[in-house]
């Protein structure tokens, strides 16, 4: 297994309170967790300290988290994405994703911190980005 210290994440959400209480979580577990509270924001984030993972809820207003998702792995190709949602209507979302030839992997809310933290320490380490 990895030494998850080594882990810079990128944790969206457009509800500040969740995006940095799993931002605490993850950092208090080992990773180096870094939160954005949109989509735009997600981008301009990864550009600047360009994590191994991007988790990131899916509905947000303007531009939600497939979408950004998408923009970030044009840049960061070998980045690690994790979605999560407690919406229903992202099984749709995620189908159209599909359809354009990406497959990310759907987490529901709520997200128990210990399950998140297994979970995210067995992904397989991502290629050291540039």
């Amino acid at each position: 297994m990895f030494k998850s210290a080594l882990q810079r994440i990128l944790v969206v959400d457009d509800e500040e309170l969740i995006a940095n209480t799993i931002v605490q979580i993850l950092n208090r577990s080992g990773f180096i967790a870094e939160a954005a509270y949109g989509g735009q924001e997600a981008i301009d984030a990864a550009r600047r300290i360009t994590p191994e993972i991007l988790l990131s809820d899916i509905l947000m207003p303007y531009l939600d988290g497939i979408e950004a998702a998408i923009e970030i792995q044009k840049f960061l190709p070998d980045i690690r994405i994790v979605l999560f949602s407690g919406q229903a209507a992202t099984v749709e979302i995620l189908a159209r994703a599909r359809a354009r030839g990406y497959n990310f992997e759907l987490l529901a809310k709520p997200l128990h911190p210990l399950q998140l933290i297994k979970h995210l320490q067995e992904l397989p380490p991502a290629p050291r980005l540039r």
